[in-house]
């Protein structure tokens, strides 16, 4: 049957479109949607009946079927290339250009990781989140050796589905995929789930590959750093997993985020004036919006409050920082933005108790 059918989607797509044909094409798909149902994961049997929908111009059950699909096989290429032909058709449809044709192949060589990676982020920008994940997903999948994309794959999945991408990522351990970059990846997705032990246990299953990638290692310990200080425990180890991870990691310039870690490792201990000095330095290293409301915090906490203030009015008039965005980060721009008017009001009457209402509405973000 499927040989059939792909002779069918053949004949329609590149010799004729009559009647006859169209007909046949029909059946097929009936057929298709009838041996889905018996074979609930065949995701070959989906492609084909995806590919009919589509040719039929039924998109909705053509997407229904990829979704299907890419569920059972979220690294599949070929399903991840029909995803994106999809919103491709579906794109330019809503501005009336010329649809383009239905691919399920992509020629070896044709399109690159940076291509793809650039496409995605452009899709994250314009808040089209599932389709820049599937796009990232693709790019990994047709260049599994650049493991750094796992990272981008993070970094977007936790904006769009944190659940779904934690499933997904576990099937690359049954593929065998066992590198430290998947390892940080898991753990950093169980960061955002607030799944902090096991955050610990993934993080620490990729130290003990003991990778050679010092820029890797050292954003292994920060990570582990930071997820064992959100639990409040072993914070003196904390900071001494820290410190290890400034020193490993090899440029000093673009070490802000660890900085961050030590400066909330030292916001737990209570230890406010140590806080504030590594938030600082972390704030001129990177100027985005997860070290800024570190600072905030911990000024609010000293009594500085035009500073605080002054950080959180640059949080308000933030955008997501798009090169890596980050879930946490736009938790806390949510909450900032919405709530800037009152923090302020409660803020400028200089009690006590104001503050204290101030810091309770951010506080509980850390």
């Amino acid at each position: 049957m499927f040989s059939r059918v792909a002779g069918l989607l053949r004949r329609h797509v590149f010799e004729d479109k009559h009647a006859e044909t169209v007909d046949h094409l029909k059946q097929a798909w009936v057929d298709l949607e009838q041996y889905c149902l018996e074979h609930p994961t065949s995701v070959a049997a989906m492609r084909l009946a995806a590919e009919c929908a589509f040719q039929l111009e039924q998109i909705p059950k053509a997407r229904k079927y990829i979704l299907q699909a890419e569920s059972i096989e979220p690294w599949n290429s070929e399903i991840l290339i029909i995803s994106e032909s999809l919103y491709e058709y579906e794109s330019q449809q809503r501005v009336s250009i010329t649809p383009v044709v239905f691919q399920s192949t992509i020629p070896f060589g044709a399109v690159n990781a940076e291509k793809l990676l650039k496409k995605a982020m452009g899709w994250f920008q314009l808040g089209q989140f599932e389709r820049s994940y599937s796009l990232a997903k693709l790019c990994f999948a047709m260049n599994p050796v650049y493991e750094h994309i796992l990272l981008q794959i993070v970094a977007i999945g936790s904006c769009f589905d944190p659940q779904r991408l934690y499933r997904e990522l576990a099937v690359l351990l049954d593929l065998q995929i066992l590198t430290p970059y998947l390892f940080l990846s898991l753990g950093s997705v169980c960061n955002v789930l607030g799944q902090y032990e096991m955050a610990a246990k993934w993080l620490s299953d990729g130290l003990d590959l003991n990778p050679r990638d010092p820029y890797l290692m050292a954003m292994l310990l920060n990570e582990l750093a930071y997820v064992m200080a959100k639990q409040g425990k072993s914070l003196d180890q904390c900071a001494f997993i820290a410190r290890s991870a400034l020193e490993t990691f090899p440029d000093r310039k673009t070490n802000g985020f660890i900085r961050d870690t030590l400066g909330f490792i030292y916001l737990k201990k209570g230890d406010v004036q140590k806080a504030i000095r590594n938030f600082r330095e972390a704030v001129s290293k990177d100027q985005t919006v997860i070290p800024r409301f570190h600072l905030s915090i911990a000024l609010l906490k000293d009594g500085q409050i035009e500073d605080a203030l002054h950080e959180l009015k640059n949080i308000a008039g933030a955008r997501p920082s798009f090169d890596s965005p980050h879930a946490e980060e736009m938790v806390i721009l949510d909450r900032v933005q919405g709530n800037l008017k009152e923090i302020e009001y409660l803020l400028r009457t200089r009690k006590d108790e104001s503050t204290l209402e101030a810091l309770k509405i951010l506080q509980e973000l850390l």
